[in-house]
C-alpha cells in the first residue's frame, strides 16, 4: 500500500489497481493477414490503428493464429511510429518447410496504459502525482490469464529454443511485444530472437534465439527476477471496438 493517493488489492492482497502505477487497457482489436511473394522468403503482414496510441509506453501487441497455409509459424514485430505517436506495428514471419506461399490470417488485440480520462459524467479518474491519468473507469482493463516465465532451454548449433511449456488455447492471444528484431539476449550473445507461434498446426509458444557470440557473464545471477511473456483471453463480449 502507497503511503497517499488510492490502491484497490484482489484477495490475494495484490494491488491491481493504484494511483502509482498505470493499468494497461484495452484499446483495439481487428484481422490482419501474413503473406508471402516467394516460398523461400520471410512473409509479412501489417496493421495501421484506428487511432493513434499516445502514450510514451509503446502498446502491447496479442494475437493469435485463426488459419494458415502452413503447419508451423514463427514471428518478430516492429513497432511503428514512436513515444507520443504509436501508429501500428509490423510482422515478419518465417515457416519451416513447404512448398506453399504464406497465407495466414490472425487476429489482434492493441492495448495501452492508460493515459485518458472518463468522458462520462458518473465514474472514477485515478491521476499519480503528477496528475496523469493512471486509471479511468472507462477503460476496458486488460485481465491476463497466464505467463510464460518457466522456460526450458533446449540448446542448438546456431540456434536455442526455449520452450514456454504452457498449453496454448485456440482462444488464447500471445503478446509479441517483447520480442523484436535486433533483442540482445541477456543469457548469450545472440543476433536476434522470434517467437514461434505454431508447429506442426499446434498453438505454442517458444522463442527461438539465434546465436551470435560468447554470450555474457553477471556476477549477480539474474536477482531472482524471469523473463515472461502474458497470454490473455480477450472475450468478444468485454473486449471490442
Amino acid at each position: 500500500m502507497v503511503d497517499y493517493g488510492f490502491s484497490a488489492v484482489n484477495g490475494a492482497s495484490s494491488v491491481i489497481i493504484g494511483s502509482k502505477y498505470k493499468v494497461l487497457v484495452f484499446s483495439e482489436r481487428g484481422q490482419f493477414s501474413i503473406t508471402s511473394r516467394y516460398t523461400d522468403k520471410e512473409g509479412f503482414g501489417s496493421v495501421v490503428f484506428a487511432r493513434p496510441i499516445l502514450t510514451q509506453e509503446p502498446p502491447q501487441i496479442f494475437v493469435r493464429h485463426i488459419s494458415g497455409s502452413h503447419p508451423s509459424l514463427g514471428i518478430y514485430t516492429t513497432m511503428s511510429g514512436g513515444p507520443g505517436n504509436w501508429t501500428g506495428f509490423l510482422v515478419t514471419s518465417a515457416v519451416r518447410l513447404g512448398s506453399s506461399l504464406q497465407n495466414y490470417s490472425m487476429e489482434y488485440v492493441a492495448c495501452k496504459f492508460a493515459d485518458q480520462p472518463s468522458p462520462e459524467v458518473y465514474g472514477m479518474n485515478i491521476r499519480d502525482d503528477a496528475r496523469r491519468i493512471v486509471f479511468s473507469s472507462a477503460d476496458k482493463i486488460v485481465r491476463y490469464s497466464k505467463f510464460a516465465k518457466n522456460w526450458t532451454l533446449q540448446k542448438g548449433d546456431m540456434v536455442d529454443i526455449y520452450n514456454s511449456n504452457l498449453t496454448i488455447d485456440a482462444d488464447d492471444f500471445v503478446c509479441i511485444s517483447s520480442i523484436d528484431r535486433g533483442v540482445m539476449w541477456f543469457a548469450d550473445g545472440v543476433q536476434f530472437a522470434g517467437l514461434t507461434l505454431l508447429s506442426n498446426s499446434v498453438p505454442v509458444l517458444q522463442i527461438n534465439a539465434q546465436i551470435a557470440g560468447g554470450g555474457y557473464w553477471y556476477y549477480q545471477g539474474m536477482n531472482e527476477t524471469c523473463f515472461a511473456i502474458p497470454v490473455c483471453k480477450f472475450p468478444a463480449s468485454r473486449y471490442y471496438n
